[in-house]
């Protein structure tokens, strides 16, 4: 009998993974087994027999219980179960996010909050960041690939005389800001808290750390976005900060005169 074989027979009945679940909680007859799962006593008595040949459960009187390998089988399908959610969930974020997702832990993405464009949803995830600027902030790093009039009235209205804010933008986002939102772009740019740094190359991706909470979104080729994840996790929030100070080492501060065309 084979691995593979071992896996058909767990996933061939669906009262067969919610049998080891029960056990794993306390021995059981067949008789309570079946009551506990909603199956028939006669299908409890036949996955038994096959967790038992098997060795992923053992009879002990007249009860039976998970083994140590029955436990271990349990806590690896269950950890498959969760990548299988984690990547359905994140199959569009990481579809259009590029490569700077690959350092991050795709299961510490999955444990923040997700929110995806849809239908019914369009603007699910500039929602969701318009929710996280909603008021003043203490401090705002950013990182953007587009210029929105949206996202500029917000993140203007976040800013109070204390609030410190850094931009990292790109040369197409600067250029498109000289030409559609120049007022805004200059009144910025006098903020003695506010800094405006130019990347060295296209940006692919949306950043946004406010008051140690991170905002990661994901654009499709035409600008739009079409994900984001965000959370306040320690650790996702150290990657953020550390994506955002490499970054910025590698960007030059936009100066005045870069400002006007």
């Amino acid at each position: 009998m084979t691995a593979r074989d071992d896996i058909a027979f767990l996933v061939g009945s669906e009262c067969r993974v919610e049998t080891l679940r029960a056990l794993r909680e306390e021995p059981l007859r067949p008789s309570g087994l079946a009551e506990e799962v909603s199956c028939a006593r006669e299908t409890a008595q036949r996955n038994l027999a096959g967790f038992t040949e098997r060795s992923w459960v053992t009879k002990q009187n007249s009860s039976y219980r998970l083994t140590t390998a029955g436990q271990m089988v349990l806590q690896r399908y269950e950890q498959l179960e969760q990548s299988v959610e984690n990547a359905k969930n994140l199959d569009v974020f990481l579809s259009n996010v590029g490569p700077v997702a690959e350092a991050v832990d795709t299961d510490l993405l999955a444990a923040q909050t997700v929110t995806t464009s849809t239908p019914e949803n369009p603007h699910g995830p500039i929602d969701r960041w318009l929710s996280l600027v909603d008021g003043v902030v203490d401090a705002y790093y950013g990182v953007t690939p587009i210029v929105s009039r949206v996202f500029n009235e917000a993140a203007a209205q976040s800013i109070g005389p204390d609030t410190h804010m850094e931009l990292v933008i790109d040369e197409s986002v600067l250029e498109a800001s000289r030409e559609k939102f120049t007022d805004a772009l200059e009144l910025a740019y006098e903020l003695d808290q506010f800094v405006l740094w130019l990347a060295p190359s296209d940006l692919e991706y949306g950043l946004a750390i406010i008051d140690d909470h991170v905002w990661f979104a994901a654009y499709d080729d035409f600008g739009n976005i079409v994900a984001s994840v965000d959370g306040d996790d320690e650790e996702f929030v150290e990657w953020a900060y550390d994506r955002y100070t490499d970054l910025r080492e590698r960007s030059a501060q936009a100066e005045p005169e870069s400002l006007s065309t």
